[in-house]
């Protein structure tokens, strides 16, 4: 009885017309272009083509990519013509270069949604190699706005995981702890103290180098790329050392304080590879409940202190990366800073009426970054002034100035707003007189 071959997986049209592009290029420019091996397909995944450029000749400048007499990349051709392909290397030597992804893909496309033409064939993608290989060995190359570049090139997310809002500057220069406060079931905010019943102990690990084959996915894979520099290892062998052993202790720790059942926190501050002034980059994961148990459970045998190295129960343990919105003054400029509106920012502003033209001004102030709001009106809410008014449903019968209150309190949670009464109020008018600004949107004689 024989056996039945499986057919091999075969390109889809749209790779195969790449593929038969690149053959045809090799053979225009032998000299600097050659395709070295047969492409592999997986079933309907992308495909893999080796090839080598010849960079010998590429002028070399201060600090750039020490590039060799010949190159071995290796081409991937998406199933899709919605992602462009992507080009890696055989090696981690450029790992730590800006623009390169997880020690070993080179980010030809800064943005594929502008950069990426899928009409175009692969003449523009090889050119754009070319350009990115010439301007790396040249040390053009900026490594302050290489994105993400402290923790592989990539943003690490996993879907499903919170988002992670940090206002608060955060300690890295040691080790420390903060707290971590749900605010919705997708966003959780870091506090340096617990701001209620609900929050979660979370220690706070400076990383003293850059990861740049990323932060891994599982806790063995962590330990060991956190513990070191040499970018050639290998994430399977697992190494211990200070910063793994500091890592582990205060997970433990923080597990013994925190519920059963609950997922257990973490935050990485890792430092920049080329600017040691610039302010740590920032990794927000955590520990899936059962994985967190078992860690309560073998921190309760041993000394939190004595845990040292990763039990073998938690080995394959998996980490979910949340996303992580950095807000600390230091790393973000406002979007309007540049902006005409950027005059409210810091402002004290009184917004007299709260109708059709008062509650929406209100809220742009209130975007704009005023830090007091001071709202007069008397009015009630119906259900006819929700056409052009900014109130919902849930609104009608409350007193205008009390609601629009609400409203803003839910857009900015450093706000400070004053309800006066309406006017004629004597208080008013020389509260007015500290003022920075007065938005009369009334209709009152009295104004």
């Amino acid at each position: 009885m024989s056996k039945r071959k499986t057919p091999r997986a075969r390109p889809n049209p749209w790779q195969q017309e790449l593929l038969d592009q690149l053959k045809a290029l090799a053979a225009g420019h032998r000299q600097d272009l050659r395709v070295t091996g047969h492409s592999l397909t997986g079933p309907g995944g992308p495909v893999v083509v080796p090839f080598t450029v010849r960079t010998g000749e590429m002028p070399q400048g201060p600090g750039g990519l020490p590039v060799g007499e010949v190159e071995d990349l290796i081409l991937v051709l998406p199933s899709t013509p919605r992602i462009p392909p992507w080009v890696q290397t055989t090696h981690t030597r450029f790992a730590g270069t800006p623009h390169v992804l997880q020690g070993n893909r080179l980010c030809i496309y800064l943005d594929a949604a502008r950069e990426w033409d899928p009409a175009a064939g692969i003449a523009p993608v090889m050119n754009r190699l070319w350009e990115w290989l010439a301007d790396a060995a040249a040390g053009k190359f900026d490594p302050d706005t290489a994105l993400y570049h402290p923790v592989g090139g990539i943003l690490h997310h996993t879907p499903g995981a919170p988002t992670v809002v940090v206002r608060e500057p955060v300690p890295h220069h040691s080790p420390g702890t903060g707290w971590l406060t749900p605010r919705s079931p997708d966003r959780l905010d870091l506090t340096g103290r617990s701001a209620d019943a609900h929050s979660h102990r979370t220690p706070i690990l400076p990383v003293n180098h850059s990861l740049p084959l990323g932060a891994g996915s599982t806790l063995a894979e962590l330990v060991t790329l956190i513990d070191s520099t040499n970018v050639d290892i290998s994430a399977s062998a697992l190494r211990t050392g200070p910063a793994s052993e500091a890592l582990l202790t205060a997970l433990a720790a923080s597990a013994l304080r925190n519920l059963e059942g609950a997922p257990q926190h973490f935050v990485l501050t890792v430092k920049h590879p080329a600017t040691l002034a610039a302010p740590p980059f920032l990794l927000a994961g955590r520990l899936q409940p059962q994985a967190s148990d078992t860690l309560r459970l073998l921190a309760r045998r041993r000394i939190p202190s004595h845990l040292g190295t990763l039990p073998d129960e938690l080995r394959q343990a998996a980490i979910e990366w949340c996303y992580l919105s950095d807000e600390r003054p230091e790393v973000t400029t406002r979007r309007d800073a540049q902006r005409p509106v950027h005059a409210f920012h810091g402002a004290h502003v009184h917004v007299w009426g709260c109708g059709g033209i008062g509650s929406w001004a209100a809220e742009l102030v209130t975007r704009a970054g005023a830090s007091r709001l001071t709202l007069s009106d008397p009015g009630r809410i119906t259900g006819g002034l929700l056409v052009r008014q900014n109130y919902t449903e849930n609104n009608i019968g409350l007193n205008k100035a009390a609601a629009l209150a609400q409203r803003l309190r839910s857009i900015r949670d450093d706000l400070v707003i004053d309800i006066a009464d309406p006017l004629p109020n004597s208080t008013l008018f020389e509260a007015a007189d500290h003022a920075d600004l007065i938005i009369d949107a009334t209709v009152s004689a009295y104004t």
